[in-house]
């Protein structure tokens, strides 16, 4: 495979179950990856591109997906195979993969977003943040050097395409001192957060939050309030597996003041799994569990007001949850089914879930170490395409489904 070189290995089915055509782009590679769930991370802003990250041939590739052909064409390659953020967890990535040793030196396909505008993949590859434009290749280093104490969260972008946030967590003591990982993440108390942006043209990298025991992975501009960015706050003892089991996990702070304070007080739950933004309105759709079992979803905009929320005793799998674009209804691939997307409908007075299948994504849930089993859907912006990734016989593989 070579950079700028197009290829195909597509292939197309109908879902038995809906029907809908599903196209799985990546047939081949170990690991094919798209960005989280997070709202307009993935697709350009005309869904005719999604970007995603492949392993093969020994190394890790930033591809460009077109849509409508299934065309791949890989546009960046890093030199090694997982991401840093990955083994500094103990997330199991580890050993070789296609007679490679994973030695944190690729690209994580969480740890990758789009400006969907501009065109530019940004993403982290050891300790630096690049961006490269997905059609002329020209490439830019955002951060040159994060510093071997700390780990890259996933980037995003502002909707004027202007800045680039992501979050900082301190990297596990012993990683960052070059030793054998011994004791778990989780097992330090004394980790560190920041929260910043840097300007896309160039430019000094500023703090927009530091707090000390804290840690994060996600951060992301409100698609239609770009002084608004949400990101996690987890905090000791659990960190991304519970926090304090008391503070909201859900925090938005203004690019301009710098000042923080939680999407709302008080959850159904202690802990908000996943969250994305809506499209069509400054509000942030979010999941968790219930303390009782089972799983709470609800909407909340930036002014702390509740729109929409329900608990749903009966829904206990994992999951992501993204909004879609075109319907009152938030696009899962876990909570009630382990094996389907499905929409849920927030549209509705009932407190019985209103549930549409999408497709079957089929997922091995857990083959795969990390993440890489996990589909991440992703609306296009124009709502026509969902992206799923999906783990089947050790591999995994990045589908589209037309809806």
């Amino acid at each position: 495979m070579k950079l700028w070189e197009t290829f195909r290995e597509a292939s197309q089915y109908k879902d038995a179950l809906t029907g809908r055509k599903v196209t799985i782009l990546t047939t081949k590679g170990a690991i094919n990856q798209t960005p989280t769930y997070h709202t307009n991370s993935g697709f350009t802003f005309d869904g005719e591109h999604l970007v995603l990250i492949s392993i093969r041939e020994g190394a890790t590739w930033v591809i460009r997906a077109d849509t409508d052909d299934g065309a791949l064409t890989p546009i960046w390659r890093a030199p090694g195979i997982g991401d840093r953020s990955y083994i500094h967890r103990c997330m199991g990535l580890k050993g070789t993969i296609e007679g490679k040793s994973v030695d944190g030196r690729g690209v994580a396909g969480n740890r990758l977003t789009v400006a969907p505008h501009s065109g530019l993949a940004i993403f982290t590859c050891e300790r630096s943040l690049i961006a490269t434009n997905i059609y002329t290749g020209q490439e830019r280093t955002l951060i040159h050097d994060v510093g071997n104490e700390w780990i890259f969260g996933a980037p995003c972008v502002s909707p004027d395409e202007r800045w680039v946030a992501i979050a900082l967590s301190s990297a596990h003591p012993q990683f960052a001192s070059h030793r054998e990982i011994t004791h778990d993440y989780r097992d330090f108390s004394s980790h560190r957060l920041k929260i910043v942006r840097i300007p896309i043209e160039g430019g000094p990298m500023q703090v927009l939050f530091d707090q000390m025991p804290a840690q994060s992975a996600h951060c992301s501009f409100c698609p239609l309030d770009g002084d608004v960015l949400y990101f996690d706050l987890d905090l000791p003892p659990g960190y991304w597996g519970g926090s304090d089991n008391q503070t909201p996990r859900i925090w938005l702070i203004n690019t301009n003041s710098r000042r923080p304070h939680p999407l709302k007080e008080k959850y159904p739950g202690p802990f908000q799994t996943h969250q994305a933004w809506l499209w069509d309105k400054p509000a942030m759709a979010y999941h968790g569990p219930l303390p009782s079992g089972g799983t709470y979803i609800g909407i909340t905009d930036i002014t702390g007001k509740t729109l929409w929320e329900q608990s749903y005793p009966l829904a206990k799998n994992y999951g992501h949850l993204t909004p879609d674009v075109k319907r009152p209804a938030l696009v899962l691939d876990g909570d009630f089914s382990q094996d389907m997307l499905q929409f849920l409908y927030y549209d509705t007075g009932s407190n019985e879930p209103h549930l549409e299948p999408i497709c079957r994504h089929g997922t091995e849930w857990g083959t795969l170490p990390g993440q890489y089993s996990h589909p991440h859907p992703l609306t296009d912006p124009t709502g026509r395409l969902i992206s799923f990734t999906r783990a089947v016989d050790q591999r995994s593989e990045v589908c589209l489904v037309e809806i």
